[in-house]
């Protein structure tokens, strides 16, 4: 989650600040935006939430009627007809489950599905449980027909699970409309996903803070940003509690435990679904592999926050650092 403090904004006279929040898939959507026509940005505004419900009436899995839902009751059985954003978002899941060797997969629904019911029931998931879950994973399990529109679940205890990707891609494509309304500075903040626009007027970026994970009154490190999407993925606001002990929400892939020793991720991508994804996955990955798969990125920055024996340590690869205006602890 990021934090955005306040600025003290002088307005032109010939835009003004409209500022909105709605309550949609689970989180908080808030937008800012200047524009020159109130009228217009509030209609803008009513449409990318509206497009941003559509897509949780899609991909959402607490849903019994979302395509996600029928798609999961459906695996094993054939192939199903999807709409063509469940095709463009399951294409670019792939696309990064391969980019990073399965340390992101969609396909992780299964082991999600089980902690959660240890949570409910107050109780760990046991090896067997855990050892079912983890072979129903598996990206290359899952087949795409991009013409017909259609997906199949090769194997029926397949499980698909967005939300290491979902809310970006929902950002990008509420800037999406946005943007057709010729709305050009704001910034939208959902739920740990920021995407910044041009800045304020007479300022040279937005400031977006980047919260400390074991001190929500503190801020790690402030970024100035325009034009590019930030996300956060970290254990401090979403997770499992059993038996008084909590576990990050996200897990790993390759073994369907939840993520130790990295209470938070931060990336900085050209758009939103890349950075969600890329901000899951860096939070899956051990350190050196990360720094590898780091340093053969272009133009996306990072920070991960590592914790040991109590002691965090950070890591930063230099376009995250160009960004920083207030420097993260070392």
């Amino acid at each position: 989650m990021k934090l955005i403090p306040i600025i003290l904004i002088f307005l032109t006279l010939s835009e003004v600040l409209v500022e909105r929040a709605f309550f949609v898939m689970g989180t908080i959507l808030e937008f800012r935006l200047y524009c020159n026509d109130k009228e217009v940005c509030d209609k803008a505004i009513l449409e990318a939430y509206s497009e941003v419900k559509r897509l949780d009436d899609i991909f959402s899995n607490y849903k019994n009627n979302s395509v996600l839902s029928r798609v999961n009751s459906f695996a094993g059985d054939g192939r199903i007809s999807v709409p063509p954003e469940f095709i463009e978002l399951t294409s670019r899941a792939i696309f990064f489950s391969g980019l990073t060797d399965g340390a992101f997969d969609i396909t992780v629904g299964k082991a999600i599905e089980i902690w959660s019911v240890g949570e409910q029931k107050n109780l760990m998931p046991n090896r067997d449980e855990i050892q079912r879950a983890q072979d129903c994973i598996g990206f290359d399990k899952m087949k795409l027909y991009p013409r017909e529109k259609q997906i199949e679940l090769q194997s029926p205890c397949l499980s698909l699970d967005f939300g290491g990707i979902g809310k970006g891609f929902a950002l990008d494509r509420a800037v999406k409309i946005l943007r057709s309304y010729g709305i050009k500075r704001g910034i939208v903040n959902f739920g740990g996903n920021i995407y910044a626009m041009q800045p304020p007027p007479g300022e040279d970026g937005w400031d977006v803070g980047i919260r400390h994970p074991r001190d929500e009154a503190e801020v790690l490190t402030l970024l100035k940003v325009e034009d590019i999407a930030v996300s956060t993925s970290g254990d401090y606001e979403r997770y499992f509690e059993v038996n008084g002990r909590r576990f990050s929400h996200i897990i790993d892939p390759r073994d369907g435990l939840p993520v130790k020793s990295v209470p938070s991720v931060t990336v900085i991508a050209r758009n939103a679904t890349d950075a969600d994804a890329l901000s899951t996955a860096l939070s899956v990955m051990k350190r050196d592999k990360a720094i590898r798969f780091i340093e053969g990125l272009k133009d996306v920055g990072v920070m991960i926050v590592r914790e040991e024996k109590g002691k965090l340590s950070i890591y930063k690869n230099p376009s995250f650092s160009k960004l920083e205006v207030l420097k993260a602890i070392n």
